[in-house]
């Protein structure tokens, strides 16, 4: 009777975090952003099998990291939440002692719905810094990281008081190799419509998408390191010059990444997983990690979580240096503990936005700034499009 009770309990609360396609399009345009439409779909359906990959395994862990129970961890689903599994939720019970439930849909509306009515059911949710800016101006929902669970090597960049990074990812320059044999340099090559010519494709300013305003103020001649705060007015203007070359502004991954590989638009702005898989089936693409987004999803941990210990725990263990290592090892995403380059293959390192040749060519995004200017950035965007 009791398995069946707690196989019909976790039945149910996965299914009550299943989110709505067009539910989901209005929380990723509030909420997400960027980082949580790019964790959204199955991303890499051509990943290689996990049990094919040799990953680095724990020799010990701390005596804080280990408890009973469970924890609900709630993440994208797809391919993303096939290699956490590998990663780290099977190692975690394993070695913790800890059941994790799987549920798919971080909805940050339901997350804030739960604490007002105090029926929280989740622990642990993969969004991002940009939704903990929002809930927490918005009142007490979520529940500060407890830092001293996590290894030191988790350096300041990536911890926030309420929310710690998880998974970095870029978006950046891809151009096709056959039509482009020497290929960009950079956001100034991008813009030169006569050397480099052909259609090109970036973001739209909407539905949780961050257009190209970096990328346009380095192709306006701004030094990257000096690109915040953003010029707003000068970055649209530089548009202008692009726009009668831009076949589609994308709203989806899967858009940018068909107009690539049609060749509607030899010169895109993507995300570097979706041209990491598309190399692995041995299409003509390319990417330039020069001036490319670096953007990270984040454990936060709703305000109430009824297994809160077991919440800090999880979020120390998949965010040790071994853990990251293990998913940087399953999907080309980039690891947000400074020690997990140690762990990892030279040939996966250097293709993964956080190595460190290629994490210093990039411009990491600003949670604060675009929370403070996201409103006028659309306003300002969509004008541009419309005149």
């Amino acid at each position: 009777m009791t398995d069946k009770h707690d196989a019909d309990r976790i039945r149910r609360l996965r299914e009550s975090v299943m989110v709505p396609p067009t539910a989901r399009r209005d929380f990723l345009k509030l909420f997400g952003g960027a980082a949580a439409l790019a964790m959204a779909g199955p991303m890499f359906p051509h990943a290689a099998r996990a049990q094919d990959i040799a990953l680095p395994e724990f020799d010990t862990i701390p005596d804080a990291w280990k408890g009973t129970g469970e924890v609900v961890v709630v993440t994208w689903g797809g391919i993303g939440t096939e290699m956490q599994r590998k990663a780290w939720f099977e190692p975690f019970e394993k070695l913790c002692g800890i059941k994790v439930i799987e549920a798919i849909g971080p909805d940050p509306a339901k997350l804030k719905a739960m604490v007002d009515t105090g029926t929280v059911g989740w622990d642990v949710c993969q969004i991002g810094r940009g939704t903990m800016i929002e809930l927490l101006r918005q009142g007490d929902y979520l529940e500060p990281i407890d830092y001293s669970l996590v290894e030191p090597s988790v350096t300041e960049d990536p911890r926030a008081s309420h929310g710690l990074d998880i998974v970095p990812y870029s978006q950046m320059i891809a151009y096709r190799t056959d039509v482009f044999p020497e290929g960009p340099k950079g956001f100034k090559d991008f813009w030169n419509t006569e050397k480099f010519r052909g259609g090109r494709s970036m973001p739209i300013a909407t539905k949780g998408n961050v257009p190209e305003l970096v990328g346009a103020l380095i192709a306006d001649g701004v030094d990257p390191a000096s690109v915040y705060p953003i010029d707003i007015d000068r970055a649209i203007a530089k548009f202008y010059e692009i726009r009668p070359s831009v076949v589609k502004w994308w709203e989806t991954g899967a858009q940018h990444m068909q107009l690539l590989l049609d060749n509607e638009a030899p010169l895109v702005t993507a995300w570097n997983g979706r041209i990491d898989a598309a190399q692995k089936e041995g299409k003509p693409v390319e990417l330039v990690w020069d001036g490319g987004m670096l953007v990270k999803n984040a454990w936060l941990i709703p305000k109430g979580a009824p297994n809160l210990s077991n919440a800090q725990k999880f979020a120390a263990f998949s965010s040790s240096a071994i853990a990251q290592a293990r998913y940087s090892i399953l999907l080309p995403y980039g690891f947000t503990n400074a020690d997990s380059a140690k762990y990892i293959p030279a040939d996966v390192l250097a293709k993964l936005p956080t190595a460190p040749e290629n994490l210093a060519l990039q411009v990491p995004y600003q949670y604060q700034w675009w929370a403070d200017n996201r409103p006028e950035v659309i306003e300002k965007f969509n004008k541009m499009m419309l005149s």
